[in-house]
């Protein structure tokens, strides 16, 4: 054997070691099996949404601080496979956020506003300015096409319907509203310690799950099953009356999990991992 070749083989089998040091450092539950990970090609990456009709992953790309408007922010386009398919797909964004679609427009969160984005053209419509928002962070959209949107620092959540932006509820005694989502007829809001429940029609707001640590991304699935990350680095798979598992735990290597995105029909979780600059996906077993 050459002794470049030498070199070359010793210098594989210690990345090998070294990789799988690094993945026994990660808890993964045996509900979920792990998929496939992107290369660290995104800019922190807060946000993922899986788009059904398109079979695209939409990633929200901050680029720089969180409450910088900087004009830095982009969208990006990953396949179902985790294949980036465009990295700069929209452009001319400050630190977008939490993401929706409706009727062939997506809608991000942009600290103070709402971009609205044509999915066909991927061209930029219009903004929708929030004059006293401060953090505006995750959008959840109901059937009707009135969107819900969380604001962090204010602890407001807003309604944009029909192209009016106003604020829907104050949440007095909560803190850190993020991780939005419905569940029949409420809205679910992930804060700091725990999720809320808010009235669709009358807005009356209540505890839902109690203890949950920050929450950052929050999905609701099937009657009453909740999925939520943390950012710093837990999932959670949750419901009403049973005990909360957790189903992932990547802090001892310091990758985040920032709002995830699901695919419904195949129960795959998409977690952007904001400082690491990836995208990971895992699938929840039956």
């Amino acid at each position: 054997m050459r002794k470049s070749s030498f070199i070359l083989t010793v210098l594989f089998f210690l990345l090998g070691h070294y990789l799988n040091a690094q993945d026994a450092k990660v808890y993964l539950s045996s509900k979920i099996e792990a998929l496939w990970k992107t290369s660290a090609e995104f800019k922190t990456p807060e946000s993922a949404y899986y788009c059904k009709k398109q079979k695209v992953i939409f990633v929200s790309n901050i680029n720089g601080n969180p409450i910088e408007k900087d004009n830095n922010g982009f969208i990006s386009k990953l396949s179902p496979d985790g294949i980036i398919l465009k990295t700069e797909w929209v452009k001319g964004l400050h630190a977008p956020k939490g993401m929706g679609i409706y009727k062939e427009r997506l809608f991000v969160t942009d600290i103070d506003r709402i971009a609205e984005i044509d999915i066909q053209s991927g061209k930029l419509i219009r903004f929708y300015n929030v004059p006293n928002a401060k953090f505006l962070n995750d959008i959840v959209i109901d059937l009707s096409g009135s969107i819900y949107i969380s604001d962090m620092q204010t602890n407001i959540i807003y309604k944009l319907f029909n192209g009016v932006v106003q604020e829907w509820i104050h949440l007095e005694n909560i803190n850190h509203p993020n991780g939005l989502c419905i569940m029949n007829e409420f809205l679910l809001i992930g804060t700091q310690d725990k999720i809320v429940k808010a009235n669709l029609t009358d807005r009356v707001e209540s505890d839902y799950i109690l203890n949950t640590g920050g929450i950052d991304g929050l999905i609701c699935f099937e009657k009453c099953k909740l999925i939520y990350s943390d950012w710093s680095g837990n999932l959670y798979l949750a419901s009403l009356g049973k005990e909360t598992e957790k189903l992932l735990d990547t802090t001892p290597l310091k990758i985040n999990a920032a709002d995830i995105g699901f695919d419904y029909e195949k129960k795959i979780i998409y977690i952007p991992t904001f400082y690491n600059n990836r995208v990971m996906a895992y699938r929840l077993k039956d």
